[in-house]
Order: C-alpha cells, then structure tokens, then sequence
C-alpha cells in the first residue's frame, strides 16, 4: 500500500513538473520534456491527455509543446471562461443539489480538480523562477560563471547552451544582465527562457568587461562608485530589501543572524538616509565617504 501511494506521489508531481515545463513562453518538444520528467515520450501523451481533460490547452508550435496562453490559464480562472468567483459560487450550487444526481460528484470533483491543479501549478512556476533568482544572486556573490541550460531565442526561435557571467538584474527581476562568454558581449537574458540554471565552478575570468546600464540604487543613479559595506538588524535588512529592491543583488545572511550590504553605490544621499532613518541599527563598517557624509548630516540636527 506505501508503495502504491509512493507511485502514485510520483505521478502527480511529474504532471506538476510538466505543467511548470509547458506554462513558460517557450515550447519544448516531447522528447525533451521526457529527459526533465524521467519518463518515455508515451508517457508524455499520456499526461498531454489528462491536463487536456482537465481544461488545460496545448499547442504545437514547430514540433514543440506548450501551454496556450488563454483566459482559463490567467491566475484566479478556474474553470475555462469562468471566473474563480463564478466557480466557488457553482460549486456551492452543486453541494446542495440531490445526492442522487449522477452528474452532481463528477462535475464536483473536475471543478475542485481543476481549480487546485492550476492554483498549484502557478505557485510552482513563480516557486521555480524564485529559485533560480536566488541561484543567480548567489553565484553574483561567489563570483561564478553560469550555465542557461536550453535558453530560447525569441530572434532565431531556437534553443542553446549559454555561459555567462552576471553582473545585475532588470528592476522586475524578469531578466539577468550578464556577459556571454562566447560572443564577449554583455547581453539581456530573460528567467522565463532558461530551461535549467546550472553554477559552473568555474570563477569569473571577465569582469573588467562587465558593464551595467545606469540603474538607480537608493533613488540615485551615476558614475560615482562608493565602496559600502553595511551591518544591519533583521529589521534594517527586510525594510531594505522592500524599499530598495536594486540593492538585493548586494545583500546577504552570514551564519544565519548577521545582516549585510556590501557594494557599490553611485551617491551617498539616498543610503545615508536609510541609515538616519533607522537609529542604532545600521553599522558602517566599510566606507569613508559615506561616514564623513553622515557626520556632516547628523552635524545639521538642531535640539
């Protein structure tokens, strides 16, 4: 019986896996698929048939499969054209209807399938691009090349391998930038397009090349660089990545309770005003400048 239930486990979670694989922008085809869920191409179909019997549409695209980008697939739908309210209200219609009625469990049973396999789907694939944007940050941080495993190209409608060094994300954090080694170019990559990320052991070999376009950082943008390194209470730290989302790239956790910034910033107004802001729980332990700039601020408070 535990085996059973184990077998059946696995089913569910590659059904999972494969509606993470077809929600991206990017088609796979079925032998690929095969590869990521540890299965034969049969089986693929197989699952193909059960989430198109549960109202999941696919498409081929040039022999390859994802998940149509409709109504039905928009977060809060539940069940093709009705909305998630509209199906919570058929729902309740159904549970008081006569038990005798032999349409009344089936329809219940898709309806509550349906709504939890999409809702469970959606948390997988934003679960899926949040790991890997912690992968991305942390080779940032231990100074790593990378591999985009399968990256698509939008242009040449085709997949490749691509090592990269990355140097910034966009501000949504949709996209990487980074320096490809093979063209030496510093190019935009989108997370939604990597198959799968992979950190090489393989140090950075090119980071007199890395070049970032101007982003703001703590409201300020520039061509200064301001060498900072910061000691934070957990409250500093989690107001510093809601209010400051550019400067997650520069933060990190050492041995689970010390909270750091340390990097580059293009002017010290914005940071010294976080700091100010927050009395006694910011530390500076690196950067001259932006202590002189904060004697010279705290210096102006009147009693």
């Amino acid at each position: 019986m535990a085996q059973a239930s184990k077998i059946e486990q696995q089913k569910i979670l590659r059904v999972f896996k494969l509606i993470n694989l077809l929600q991206s922008n990017v088609g796979k085809p079925v032998h690929r698929l095969a590869e990521y869920l540890q299965t034969d191409e049969r089986t693929v179909y197989r699952y193909f048939k059960l989430l198109e019997a549960l109202g999941f549409e696919i498409v081929k695209e040039f022999s390859k499969y994802k998940l149509l980008s409709s109504p039905s697939m928009m977060p809060g739908s539940a069940l093709g054209g009705l909305s998630k309210e509209e199906n919570e209200w058929l729902e309740e219609q159904l549970k008081h209807a006569p038990k005798a009625n032999l349409y009344r469990d089936a329809i219940l049973t898709k309806l509550q399938t349906k709504s939890e396999v999409k809702q469970g789907s959606q948390e997988l694939f934003k679960a899926n691009l949040t790991k890997m944007v912690d992968t991305i940050s942390a080779a940032m941080q231990s100074k790593k090349q990378i591999w985009l495993k399968d990256y698509y190209s939008l242009s040449s409608d085709s997949t490749k391998d691509r090592l990269v060094e990355p140097v910034g994300f966009t501000a949504d954090y949709s996209a990487i930038h980074a320096f490809e080694v093979e063209s030496e170019n510093m190019k935009i990559f989108k997370i939604e397009r990597i198959g799968e990320l992979v950190v090489s052991q393989q140090d950075m070999l090119f980071q007199s090349k890395h070049e970032m376009p101007e982003t703001s950082l703590f409201g300020f943008s520039g061509k200064n660089k301001f060498l900072v390194k910061l000691k934070m209470s957990k409250r500093a730290y989690q107001l510093m990545q809601e209010e400051h989302p550019n400067a997650r790239p520069l933060m990190y956790i050492k041995n689970r309770n010390h909270y750091y910034f340390n990097g580059e910033v293009p002017q010290l107004p914005g940071i010294a005003r976080f700091i100010l802001g927050l009395p006694g729980e910011v530390k500076v332990e690196e950067g001259e400048e932006l202590k002189a700039y904060l004697a010279s601020q705290i210096e102006k408070f009147t009693l």
